[in-house]
């Protein structure tokens, strides 16, 4: 699914039209890893004279000044080791990245930051044209940009750009050949060296899944790809999509190094929230068949009772079943698919952010009843707070981290398997998120207190 957003320039009478790809639910993951920083330290200190951007808003609300309050839109790379704000002068806007601040422009796109934090990319209105700016260079000029993406060594950016009656994809400022159509959101390979994405078409049977060097020179075409976007697992090294095959649908599966090898699923009316689990191994989707509706993990199927799933469905680790928040008559609860003991226990008036253990013993969720706000872990409940985001289960499955808010006081809390509160770190004015350290010892997330700009380290 796409959004819109409208970033409005109070005086200069900009409005830009933001248009991200994010997807329809989210699937909650560890967020640990050998890359995250493992020390404290401050990235950045906003200078006094520096002041916010008005903040963004939905493209269909009329933006009143009296009800918005400015705040500075920082973003921390996914490593804690690089930091960016946007600021205003004027009738202008400019990038700090690094403590290095960017030339100013009338209006500015979505910033990103590579993975390791040293580089940083975003487009920029220049001469009537939107520009990549990367790492303070200005690309070829187009009338449309959207949202620049690193590869995961950090070396290569791409992004779509339009200009007339066609789409390009350029990679390291290099444009393909272009369509009159549209490309959805690229993906880079986990090494760097691919980048995969599908060019549309006026129906889903013409839609082409493209597997393709940087250059553009070589590639591998699956055409009659269906009109869900392909997901990646992970480590980025394999890939899920659906196929058209007639009036029906099938999900296939290959490792992008060898596309040429493919698992196919079986044929379907509808194919919905399809899913890859880390290693690439194993695939989950809602289906339909026969007018009977199914949750199917590779090639077993369950029926699936009735309900809403708010967000995509999780594979357990252990690939011995499926975790679904499944909603119906303004409840939700966990529903665990293809295991011994499937049920729905606990429901609640809203639910988000499942999570497993590395060894499928433990999961974890966010949970409201009322104006309560809670962690759940294996069925107990934590304590209340007015918001829970996010939890994140430690390697070890004995901790569990999440954020939370209580009378406007925003924290991390750690807690035991149990939901037990072990305890909670200081206040500060914004938190980002949270991540294990790569030892699986420590917690780490950014935080913003005044104006400086804090990667902050603490131990379990």
């Amino acid at each position: 699914m796409r959004k819109l957003l409208v970033y409005f320039m109070r005086k200069a009478g900009i409005c830009l039209v933001l248009l991200l790809s994010v997807a329809s639910c989210t699937k909650a993951q560890h967020r640990s890893g050998s890359n995250v920083a493992s020390e404290t330290r401050i990235l950045a200190t906003i200078a006094d004279n520096d002041m916010p951007p008005p903040p963004p808003v939905s493209h269909s609300e009329k933006p009143d000044p009296q009800l918005q309050q400015a705040s500075f839109q920082v973003i921390f790379s996914e490593s804690g080791r690089g930091v960016a704000y946007l600021v205003q002068k004027g009738d202008k806007l400019s990038v700090v990245h690094n403590q290095s601040r960017g030339k100013e422009y009338s209006a500015l796109g979505t910033v990103v930051i590579s993975g390791d934090g040293g580089r940083v990319a975003y487009g920029a209105l220049t001469g009537g044209k939107w520009s990549m700016v990367v790492d303070g260079k200005e690309g070829k000029g187009y009338e449309t940009l959207l949202t620049p993406l690193f590869s995961p060594d950090g070396r290569h950016v791409a992004y779509l750009a339009k200009e007339g009656d066609r789409w390009y994809l350029v990679v390291d400022g290099m444009p393909n050949a272009g369509t009159i159509a549209s490309y959805t959101t690229p993906e880079f390979s986990s090494d760097s060296t691919k980048i995969v994405y599908i060019e549309t078409a006026a129906s889903s049977a013409e839609m082409k899944l493209i597997i393709s060097d940087l250059t553009f020179r070589t590639q591998q075409v699956k055409k009659s790809i269906g009109d869900l976007l392909f997901i990646l697992n992970k480590d980025k090294n394999h890939l899920a999509a659906t196929e058209v095959v007639g009036k029906k649908l099938r999900v296939i599966d290959f490792s992008i190094d060898k596309p040429e090898l493919v698992r196919t699923g079986a044929l379907y009316d509808l194919i919905e929230r399809l899913t890859i689990n880390d290693v690439g191994d194993s695939v989950t989707y809602c289906a339909l068949k026969d007018g009977k509706r199914l949750i199917v993990l590779n090639d077993r199927e369950e029926t699936l009772p009735k309900g809403l799933l708010p967000e995509l469905p999780l594979v357990r680790p252990d690939k011995k079943g499926v975790g679904i928040l499944l909603g119906s008559e303004k409840i939700i609860g966990l529903y665990q698919a293809f295991y011994s003991t499937p049920g729905q226990v606990n429901k609640y008036d809203e639910a988000a952010g499942l999570t497993y253990g590395e060894d499928s013993l433990l999961y974890a969720f966010a949970a409201r009843k009322g104006d309560d706000w809670f962690v759940v872990v294996n069925g107990k409940e934590g304590p209340v707070f007015d918001k829970v985001v996010a939890p994140q289960i430690s390697p070890d499955g004995k901790r569990i981290a999440y954020r939370a808010r209580k009378n406007g006081k925003r924290f991390v809390v750690i807690a035991d398997n149990f939901a037990k509160t072990i305890v909670t770190h200081p206040v500060h004015e914004q938190i980002f998120d949270v991540k294990f350290t790569g030892d699986g010892k420590s917690v780490a997330y950014g935080v913003k207190d005044e104006r400086q700009l804090i990667w902050k380290v603490v131990p379990l």
